[in-house]
């Protein structure tokens, strides 16, 4: 299987994987105890790198096929920081997925500007919500601070955590 990450300055985890030759074995921490509660809508959020665990996910759900539609919204600061567009376009083929994305630092017409908040999450998710009449699961991947603050955010559109989260468990 591939791995994929974006070395960060200083940064504990890339650094160690940015060391190993390809090939070599990789210490990593076992599996959790996570479940998954399909809904009829699917919402993940990805803060700049966090894109490497939410696209996989997405990926998985539209193959599932329990959900209808599966949006992810992608936060980085600039269109230079955005990779896998391949991968991207192959999910958007299928009909049942779509990629929003968000830049803090440059504007884009086809993409929003700013932070991610919870008017942007009712711009992006709110629409499908209603939808399916509260049917929707969601999934953040970002810093604990970032999961938290948007856990929050979701609660303010009427999406309590962990009611409407696609995983729980550790």
């Amino acid at each position: 299987f591939d791995v994929t990450f974006k070395v960060s300055p200083n940064g504990r985890a890339s650094g160690y994987l940015d060391r190993l030759a390809i090939g070599d074995d990789a210490t990593v921490f076992r599996r959790g105890n996570k479940s998954r509660f399909a809904g009829r809508f699917v919402g993940l959020v990805a803060y700049g790198v966090g894109i490497t665990e939410a696209l996989p996910v997405a990926a998985a759900e539209v193959e599932k096929g329990d959900a209808e539609r599966v949006t992810l919204l992608w936060a980085n600061r600039t269109a230079a920081d955005a990779f896998w567009g391949d991968r991207i376009a192959d999910l958007e083929a299928t009909g049942k997925f779509t990629l929003v994305s968000i830049f803090s630092r440059e504007r884009h017409d086809d993409a929003l500007h700013g932070r991610i908040t919870a008017d942007v999450l009712q711009r992006v998710f709110g629409p499908d919500i209603a939808r399916v009449e509260g049917d929707a699961k969601f999934l953040s991947v970002g810093t604990k601070l970032m999961m938290a603050e948007t856990d929050a955010m979701f609660a303010a559109i009427g999406c309590p955590m962990p009611a409407f989260s696609l995983f729980t468990g550790k």
